[in-house]
C-alpha cells in the first residue's frame, strides 16, 4: 500500500470513528425518551390542579373535590393484558373524566416491559377511529368506563345473559379495577359499551395520548388481529348494503355512479372501465366519463370504446356510460362536480382513468360509505409491477397532507398494521374516493379554486368538519398506474403552484394546519419520512437555529455535481427540513454548507468567488450572491433505511430555522457545497425549491 493510500486510510478510519460518536449522541432510547415525557406529563398534571372552586380546573387531590366532582370523575378500569398501569395513570384518567362529562369510555397509549424491567415498544394509538375497531382491539391493555355507564352497561348486559358476568370480569371489586376472562365476550360487550361513539360528531369515546399501561407480554399483537366477532360484522354489513341497494325494489336505478376524469388517453381508460364492470359486475351501476378537451382523433375512439362496452349488460341489468364532452382548462375538481351533477346513483365513486380495482373493491367500499356517519372511503393503492404502496390513507402533518408508506414495500406489516387494517384517516386520494351523494352534496363538492391539487384533501377536511368520519379500507387494493418517479423532479414552477394550494387549503381550514387526530403526536412528524416510527428515534434533533448570514467566500473550485443529492422536504415559517447525500461516497468524510442563492439578483459584475454565474449573455457574466452557513447534521434514520448502499447517510439531514435580518429581501434558491475532508474533492449542488426574504 502506498503512502497516499495509508494515510487516506487513517483518515477515512477517524473520520468514521467521529461519525459513530456523533451517530451515538444523536440517538435516543425509549427508556430515555419515556423518562422525559414522564416530566412533562407530571407538569401537565400540575396544569390540571385546581386553585379554587371556580377556575374549573382539577385537582389531584380527591379531598378538595366537590361530591358531584368526585362522582363525575369516578371510574372503572379495565385490563385486557398482564401487565402493570403507569403511576400517573389513574389520576390522569379521573382529571380527563372531569374535563370531558361527554366521554364515557376512555383508553390510552402502551407499552411493553421486559422481565428485566425495561420498557420498548410504544405503541402510540389514533384518537377515537370507530372503523379501526372494527378492524382490531385497538383499545388494547386498558380501558377506563365511567361509572355510570359500567353499571348501564352491566344490567344490560346480565338482562340479555343471565349469569354471565362474572365470566366476564369476575366478582364485584371494590377497588373498581377488572380483569378481562374471555376476549371474545369482551369485545363484544365493549362495542356495545361504545355503540354512541358510531354517531356523526360524537365525543363519547376518548384517549389520553400517553403512556398509561406497560404490557407484561408482547400481546399488542393479538389486539392487532381481526377476530371471527369483527369478520361477522363485516359480513353483515355487506349483507345490509345489498339488501338496500341491490336486491331492493329501488335497484333498478344505479346504485353507483361512476366518475372518470380523462383526457387523450383511450386505451388507459378502456383499462379503467373493464376494471370497473368486473369489480362492479353484481351492482347497479353507471359511469361518466368526463372529457375535457381529447384531441379529435383520440375523442372519436373514445366514442367508439365507451359505445362497445355500454352494449354489454351487467348481470341482467341495464349498464350505461355517458360521455361529458367539455373542451377547458383542467380543473380536476371542475370535472368531478360535472359528473357529480350529472349522476343518477346514491353513491359516487371518483376514479383515475389510470386505476385499474380488483374484484369486489366497489361493493367494499359501498358498503361503508352508505353508513350514516361515514364520509368519505378510500382504498389502498399500489404501483403495479411492483407491490409498492402508492396510497394508504392521507396523514395531516406539519409540513402538509402526506401519503405515509408510499413507496415502501406491502410485502410486511407496518405500524399498527396500518397497510393491512380498515382505518380512520383525516383524508383519502380522489385517485379512488367513494361518497354518497347527498353526503357529497352537503360538503358542497370538490373546491374549483383547487385546481389541482388538495381538491381531495380539503373535501376531506369538509366531511371531518361536519362530523363524518373518513375511511380507507386497507385490506383491500386497486392498482394505480402513476409513475413511482412522480415529484422527484418536480419544476419550480410546479412547487410554486403546489405550495400556492396547500396555503390555500389551510386558510380553509386553520384549525387543521399541522394537526391530525388519527396520526399521534409522538410518532415521527417533520420532513419527509414516509415511514411510521415512534418520534423518540430523533429526537435528540434540534433546529440549527442561524441568527445571520452573509455572502459566502471560498466556493471556488466547488463542481456542480448531481452525485450530491440535494432534497429540500419543507420550506415553512422560517424553517427548511431536508437532507444532502453524495452518492457512492463515505458521507462521514464530507463537511457541507447550507446555501442561499439570490435568483432575484439580476446584476452584472466581475466573478469573485463569492459569487456564481446564472449563464452567459452578450459577453457578459450575470452572477448571484450566495449567502452559506455551515451544516449540523441531523439524524435521519429513514435515509439508513431507504439508502443500504450508501455509506454513513444517518447525519445527513438538515433542518434550519433562519432568521434571515441580514439577507437582502429576494427569492433564493436553496443549495448545499459539501468537501470531503479526506480527499479534499468539492461538490455543489441545487434542489428546485426556493424560500423569500
Amino acid at each position: 500500500m502506498g503512502i497516499k493510500s495509508l494515510v487516506k486510510q487513517v483518515l477515512t478510519e477517524k473520520e468514521n470513528k467521529t461519525y459513530d460518536r456523533l451517530l451515538a449522541d444523536r440517538k435516543m432510547t425509549y427508556g430515555e425518551w419515556l423518562e422525559e415525557q414522564e416530566k412533562l406529563w407530571a407538569e401537565e398534571r400540575k396544569l390540571w390542579s385546581r386553585d379554587g372552586e371556580s377556575s374549573g380546573k382539577v385537582s389531584e387531590n380527591r379531598s378538595v373535590l366537590s361530591e358531584a366532582d368526585a362522582e363525575n370523575g369516578e371510574f372503572v378500569l379495565i385490563l385486557a393484558a398482564d401487565g402493570e398501569t403507569a403511576s400517573y395513570a389513574e389520576r390522569n384518567i379521573r382529571s380527563f373524566f372531569l374535563k370531558n362529562p361527554e366521554v364515557m369510555v376512555l383508553y390510552g397509549d402502551e407499552d411493553v416491559l421486559t422481565t428485566a424491567g425495561e420498557c420498548m415498544a410504544p405503541w402510540f394509538k389514533p384518537d377515537w377511529s370507530p372503523d379501526f375497531l372494527d378492524s382490531c382491539l385497538y383499545f388494547g391493555s386498558l380501558v377506563a368506563v365511567r361509572r355510570q355507564r359500567w353499571q348501564i352497561m352491566r344490567e344490560s348486559y346480565e338482562l340479555i345473559y343471565p349469569g354471565h358476568w362474572q365470566q366476564l370480569f369476575g366478582e364485584e371489586n371494590p377497588e373498581r379495577v377488572y380483569r378481562v376472562k374471555d376476549l371474545t365476550a369482551y369485545e363484544k360487550w365493549l362495542h356495545d359499551c361504545v355503540s354512541a361513539g358510531y354517531e356523526r360528531s360524537s365525543s363519547v369515546v376518548g384517549h389520553i395520548p400517553q403512556i398509561l399501561f406497560h404490557a407484561r407480554k408482547e400481546e399488542q399483537v393479538r389486539f392487532l388481529e381481526e377476530s371471527d366477532y369483527l369478520r361477522a360484522r363485516r359480513r353483515e354489513l355487506c349483507i345490509s348494503f345489498f339488501q338496500n341497494f341491490v336486491d331492493s325494489e329501488n335497484a333498478q336505478k344505479p346504485a353507483v355512479s361512476v366518475v372518470i376524469p380523462s383526457k387523450d388517453q383511450p386505451d388507459i381508460l378502456r383499462q379503467c372501465v373493464e376494471s370497473v364492470k368486473k369489480a362492479g359486475a353484481d351492482i347497479p351501476l353507471e359511469m361518466i366519463i368526463v372529457d375535457n378537451g381529447s384531441e379529435p382523433e383520440n375523442k372519436a375512439r373514445i366514442e367508439v370504446m365507451l359505445g362497445d362496452e355500454a352494449s354489454v349488460g351487467m348481470d341482467g341489468r341495464e349498464f350505461q356510460i355517458r360521455y361529458l364532452y367539455e373542451p377547458m382548462e383542467f380543473n380536476f375538481s371542475r370535472m368531478c362536480n360535472l359528473g357529480a351533477e350529472a349522476s343518477k346513483g346514491e353513491l359516487l365513486l371518483f376514479l383515475n382513468d389510470d386505476v385499474v380495482l380488483e374484484d369486489g373493491c366497489i361493493a367494499e367500499m359501498a358498503a361503508r360509505a352508505a353508513r350514516i356517519y361515514t364520509g368519505a372511503v378510500g382504498v389502498k393503492l399500489l404501483y403495479p409491477d411492483t407491490g409498492r404502496i402508492q396510497h394508504a390513507g392521507i396523514t395531516n402533518l406539519p409540513m402538509g397532507p402526506v401519503h405515509k408508506l408510499q413507496s415502501m414495500p406491502d410485502d410486511r406489516d407496518y405500524y399498527g398494521r396500518t397497510n393491512r387494517c380498515c382505518r380512520n384517516f383525516l383524508a383519502v386520494t380522489a385517485a379512488c374516493l367513494m361518497v354518497e351523494k347527498e353526503k357529497f352534496a352537503e360538503a358542497g363538492g370538490f373546491s374549483e379554486e383547487l385546481r389541482v391539487a388538495f381538491n381531495d384533501v380539503d373535501f376531506c377536511f369538509r366531511l371531518h368538519e361536519l362530523g363524518y368520519y373518513n375511511v380507507c379500507v386497507n385490506d383491500i387494493y386497486a392498482y394505480h398506474y402513476e409513475s413511482l418517479s412522480r415529484g422527484d423532479d418536480e419544476s419550480a414552477e410546479k412547487l410554486k403552484r403546489l405550495i400556492g394550494e396547500r396555503r390555500k387549503l389551510y386558510e380553509r381550514h386553520p384549525e387543521l394546519e399541522g394537526r391530525d387526530p388519527y396520526y399521534s403526536d409522538y410518532l415521527n412528524r417533520d420532513g419527509l419520512d414516509v415511514r411510521i416510527s415512534p418520534a423518540f428515534l430523533t429526537a435528540g434533533n434540534r433546529p440549527q437555529s442561524v441568527t445571520g448570514m452573509r455572502p459566502l467566500g471560498g466556493l471556488a473550485g466547488y463542481r456542480e455535481d448531481k452525485c450530491l443529492l440535494v432534497r429540500v422536504e419543507d420550506v415553512r415559517d422560517g424553517e427548511i427540513v431536508g437532507w444532502s447525500v453524495v452518492s457512492g461516497d463515505n458521507n462521514a468524510c464530507y463537511e457541507r454548507k447550507f446555501l442561499l442563492r439570490n435568483i432575484s439578483e439580476t446584476k452584472t459584475c466581475s466573478k469573485t468567488d463569492c459569487q456564481l454565474p446564472l449563464g452567459k449573455r452578450s459577453g457578459t457574466e450575470p452572477s448571484v450572491t450566495v449567502y452559506g452557513v455551515a451544516l449540523q447534521g441531523q439524524y435521519r434514520p429513514d435515509l439508513e433505511e431507504n439508502m443500504t448502499d450508501q455509506t454513513n447517510v444517518g447525519l445527513s439531514g438538515f433542518w434550519l430555522e433562519l432568521l434571515g435580518e441580514e439577507i437582502p429581501t429576494g427569492s433564493y434558491q436553496i443549495g448545499v457545497a459539501a468537501r470531503n475532508r479526506v480527499t479534499g474533492l468539492k461538490l455543489i449542488n441545487w434542489s428546485n425549491r426556493t424560500v423569500e426574504f
